[in-house]
């Protein structure tokens, strides 16, 4: 199942001897961005450490639905993981019976963890019980606690490169000029790519963003007040932050000289110097601020005034 995982060789190459004779390390942390496929791939990797011959129980777990991966992810209004749910996680790989094949713990997002959450972990990870296969992913190895990290065997996710991300594109009906636009902005997130390139009205938001890009370079502040006027609605919260992190993408993009095509040129200075101003404008949205505020605030220092 592993195999399913676009690109990633050094990581595939590196699982595939262990996979095939059952001796993978007791708990594994795979780390990668969002858009990188994380967690698809930890359940690739635990579908093939259950049923090594494949088949409808090693897609269930791909799948989300076997009873053998014990599966956490954050949840709520504040998106964390609780100390309640490892707690009970630690307690049903302790005391349930094991399946023939073995079990899976899968602590999905882990930096996600609540400080008590990863306490509680540690403490099953001190002394793993046999039989049983911990698998956390995570945005990066810092996000969690050393004594955590320095029980894992810890692997990287990375991004596609231009033509493979082009080619996985096209197959799905996306045209070539669009793809070699989304690569360059997502920088090779295939999960990130997927979904304007599957959802025109995704791609309309995009493209939103471009435009205001557009605006920002040219420091037209009549025209940037003008085009986030429609996110001054109760209801556009999420719409604006979307808007937000595809602007920080772009300018990200032009930090990293990937240029995305058909914007023009804009240099890494410059997209230095705006894209702080875009995070902090997406943190105070995200703690309730006013959007008309805080969007004029950043028209205006966008502008240069």
């Amino acid at each position: 199942m592993l195999e399913q995982l676009c690109g990633n060789e050094p990581l595939k190459s590196a699982l595939r001897p262990a996979l095939a004779a059952g001796r993978l390390p007791h708990a594994i942390l795979l780390c990668g961005a969002d858009g990188l496929g994380r967690n698809f791939a930890a359940r690739l990797i635990a579908a093939d450490y259950l049923y090594p011959a494949g088949g409808p129980s090693a897609q269930a777990v791909v799948e989300g639905r076997s009873p053998e991966c014990l599966t956490i992810r954050p949840e709520g209004d504040g998106n964390v993981i609780p100390v309640d749910r490892v707690r009970e996680l630690r307690a049903a790989v302790r005391s349930s019976a094991l399946s023939a094949e073995g079990r899976v713990a899968l602590v999905e997002d882990a930096h996600r963890m609540q400080p008590a959450a990863e306490n509680a972990l540690l403490k099953v990870l001190e002394e793993p019980p046999a039989g049983v296969l911990f698998l956390l992913t995570a945005t990066s190895e810092a996000a969690l606690l050393p004594t955590i990290r320095s029980r894992c065997a810890r692997y990287a996710l990375t991004p596609l490169d231009r033509d493979q991300t082009v080619r996985l594109l096209a197959e799905r009906g996306c045209s070539g000029a669009d793809a070699a636009f989304l690569w360059a902005v997502y920088d090779g997130a295939l999960g990130r790519c997927l979904a304007p390139a599957l959802d025109p009205d995704r791609m309309a938001q995009l493209r939103q963003a471009a435009d205001f890009f557009s605006l920002l370079r040219a420091r037209d502040l009549y025209g940037m007040l003008c085009a986030v006027r429609s996110f001054e609605g109760k209801g556009d919260r999420d719409r604006a932050l979307t808007f937000l992190s595809d602007l920080a993408a772009i300018l990200a993009a032009f930090l990293d000289r990937r240029c995305p095509p058909g914007l023009g040129e804009f240099s890494p200075e410059a997209a230095a110097a705006a894209l702080p101003r875009v995070t902090e404008a997406a943190g105070r949205l995200r703690a309730a601020g006013s959007s008309k505020l805080i969007f004029t605030l950043l028209a205006l220092r966008l502008a240069g005034r």
